[in-house]
């Protein structure tokens, strides 16, 4: 059975399985029954966690010791370059030096499948009731801190050469200015959480989905 668009409202444990709450956008309501559950939420993988009455700062939950679930939300902006002849420069990603402490690898190059090249994301910490908004205004100082960052690999880029680009959000374990964390794979009797699985949660995800079998079996 594949239930798309629908909301968990409610998880609990039922014997040796579980029964989920969900809600549908017209506002109907279902229950389901799991022998397990894969917790791949992302930015609400915590709240998910919580509804189990796992402690996101974890502890000891009878005698299992459970780890640190909370994370924090960083930010993502792109802007793409537009100017054909300096991105025919561009056929690979290109990398700066990182910035762990940041919470990102510094604005970098990296191209899509339809030949286009992309400068970006930067880091923005924000708070955890934050609204998030997918929308680019394409601020003048952020602006002209891509324009910066992508001259030092492509000096002739101009700014009339880069145009607002997409908006991304990272599920992130690490905490403002600590060390870098990795993503968090853990298991509870049926239940795996996977936690700040960021965006190379995607090219791992096959070794991931290897991971949670193991897990299950």
């Amino acid at each position: 059975m594949v239930v798309t668009h629908h909301e968990v409202r409610t998880l609990e444990r039922d014997g040796g399985g579980f029964v989920l709450g969900l809600r549908d956008a017209d506002g109907n309501e279902s229950t389901l029954r799991a022998a397990a559950v894969v917790n791949s939420a992302g930015l609400r993988a915590p709240e998910v966690a919580e509804m189990l009455g796992y402690p996101l700062d974890g502890g000891v939950v009878g005698e299992v010791e459970v780890p640190v679930f909370r994370q924090r939300v960083n930010r993502g902006v792109y802007y793409d370059v537009i100017d054909p002849e300096i991105a025919r420069l561009v056929n690979r990603p290109v990398y700066p030096l990182p910035e762990h402490a940041a919470g990102g690898l510094g604005l970098h190059l990296t191209t899509d499948t339809d030949g286009g090249v992309h400068l970006g994301p930067n880091t923005e910490w924000l708070a955890e009731d934050a609204t998030l908004d997918y929308r680019n205004p394409g601020a003048p100082e952020v602006r002209a801190q891509f324009l910066a960052a992508g001259q030092r690999f492509l000096p002739g880029l101009r700014d009339e050469h880069i145009a607002p680009g997409q908006v991304g959000y990272r599920p992130k374990l690490q905490q403002p200015g600590g060390a870098q964390a990795d993503f968090l794979i853990w298991e509870d009797r049926g239940y795996v959480h996977l936690g700040g699985i960021e965006s190379p949660g995607l090219t791992s995800s096959l070794a991931i989905a290897r991971e949670v079998s193991a897990l299950l079996r």
